[in-house]
């Protein structure tokens, strides 16, 4: 061969490595964004969220933020160029809920942890009304993937009556004033209204006729001048939290009221310390009972947020898990030292129960009362109050199902409680369970989460309105969590 025919041969060589090389990078661009848009998980375990038992060996097949296709794997055709996950050993759930967080404290990355641990869904249960614009803003940069997050339900303000003195909510006196603020809930764009310790009588009530004339769900906590079974008689979506469902198993209901109605704590608007020893001497399972049976006839549904109750004392343990710093390394370290700041006060100025053998006990009655709604068949979510102290997102949610269990729930029953039923609930028709023509939101585990909760931590992939985040990809998002976590030197939120 001659030098120039040996130049040319080098020369078409090459032209042929940089086209290969070319092909490969359109073809991978073109298979990155059909990964995005269309993928398959093949072989794999799927716990549907309806109840039914694992089915093995499945396929589910995914397009843009849809499910289109699930079945057994030998029965289910992939198309062409859709990416196939194999997920052989695994198990598939629906995404996540956490149905009770506060999502307004500057610089904690909540939407990117909750999604990195596999929580696809929430709901954000207040904020002062510059909050709502921000929230807005969020909803509109996920659904155009310029941002990670999870589906994201919204409060405005509490509503609460004189004396909140919190800034970040609002105060109503009477009927009129109750109603403005839910006319300028739902002009703010607000999905529901969020209601609170204080409000009158006069002030609640026409809180939850305004909210049905606006066709907002109405929620939150149990007011000290209304009983529970009054509230879910007027329509109230969910009890938060368990305080006003434990008053009102009380025996003697009118003085356990009197007893939050007097006290004052460092911050006003905080009902109890109730003691816990006298609400545990005067339950009365007939009450509670006959309050479950009027919560079930009525779909009100509860959200225990047992893991709050349990990092009041827990929290105040260094070897405990909840302080530890593997969880607390994503959160900046301003808040993890004011939370644990919080604990060592004396009770009357953490705004808490008496003493740490009081919260033990309270917490142990909140098992006691979620085991005997569940077995009347009240819908129980699945919520934490991340926002409070210790509560990490989604981290705490994996405690509350855990929590659940340890309640009574069966595992199956805890899966649905942060699956199926807070969709139900929220009249959410599109998720909430692995079935065709769902909403794309997927978890995908290393083992068994039926067998043992704890699996619950387990997460190989998380799927987010049909957006793939694979182990590596979460590994990085909670790296730069902590990274920018680190970094962080505002002032935490109050």
């Amino acid at each position: 061969m001659g030098l120039h025919s040996f130049r040319r041969y080098v020369l078409i060589e090459c032209l042929v490595v940089v086209l290969t090389f070319a092909t490969a990078l359109i073809s991978g661009a073109t298979f990155q964004a059909a990964g995005n848009s269309s993928f398959a998980f093949v072989h794999v375990t799927v716990i549907d969220g309806t109840g039914a038992p694992a089915q093995p060996n499945q396929t589910v097949l995914v397009s843009g933020d849809r499910i289109t296709a699930v079945g057994p794997s030998a029965g289910v055709p992939i198309p062409r160029g859709v990416r196939a996950i194999d997920a052989t050993g695994r198990y598939l759930i629906p995404g996540l809920w956490d149905a009770h967080v506060h999502t307004r404290y500057e610089g904690i990355d909540h939407l990117r942890l909750l999604v990195a641990h596999g929580i696809t869904s929430t709901r954000n249960m207040s904020g002062p009304w510059q909050h709502l614009p921000e929230i807005h803003s969020w909803r509109q940069e996920i659904a155009k993937r310029e941002r990670i997050g999870p589906r994201l339900l919204t409060a405005g303000p509490v509503i609460d009556g004189p004396g909140s003195g919190r800034p970040t909510n609002v105060e109503v006196n009477n009927a009129d004033e109750a109603r403005q603020a839910v006319r300028r809930v739902k002009s703010e764009g607000a999905d529901f209204v969020k209601v609170y310790n204080l409000l009158s009588r006069e002030s609640y009530f026409a809180i939850a006729a305004e909210a049905k004339a606006q066709g907002l769900p109405f929620v939150g906590h149990i007011p000290i001048a209304v009983g529970a079974d009054e509230a879910s008689d007027a329509g109230q979506l969910s009890v938060e939290h368990m305080d006003g469902i434990l008053w009102s198993s009380s025996a003697q209901e009118e003085q356990v009221r009197k007893q939050a109605q007097e006290w004052r704590p460092g911050g006003p608007g905080t009902p109890g310390p109730v003691s816990a020893k006298f609400l545990f001497e005067s339950f009365s399972v007939i009450k509670l009972r006959a309050l479950a049976e009027r919560l079930k006839k009525n779909q009100t549904a509860v959200v225990p947020t047992l893991s709050l109750y349990r990092n009041r004392f827990e929290g105040r343990n260094d070897r405990s898990a909840i302080a530890a710093a593997d969880r607390l390394r994503y959160v900046p370290p301003a808040y993890a030292e004011e939370w644990k700041r919080l604990q060592l006060l004396p009770p009357a100025l953490a705004r808490r129960p008496t003493t740490e053998e009081d919260e033990r006990l309270q917490f142990q009655q909140c098992l006691t009362v979620v085991r005997e709604l569940h077995k009347a068949g009240v819908r129980i979510l699945a919520g934490t109050d991340v926002g409070t102290s210790f509560q990490i997102p989604g981290i705490s949610l994996h405690d509350e199902l855990s929590l659940l269990v340890q309640a009574g729930l069966s595992t199956m029953d805890a899966l649905q409680a942060a699956t199926r039923n807070p969709a139900r609930a929220f009249k959410l028709a599109d998720q909430g369970t692995i079935e065709k023509g769902m909403r794309g939101d997927l978890l995908l585990l290393d083992s068994n989460p039926l067998d043992n909760i704890e699996n619950i931590r387990k997460i190989g992939t998380v799927v987010a309105a049909g957006r793939v985040f694979e182990r590596n990809e979460l590994d990085a998002i909670l790296a730069d969590i902590q990274r920018v976590a680190n970094q962080w030197t505002g002032t935490p939120t109050r």
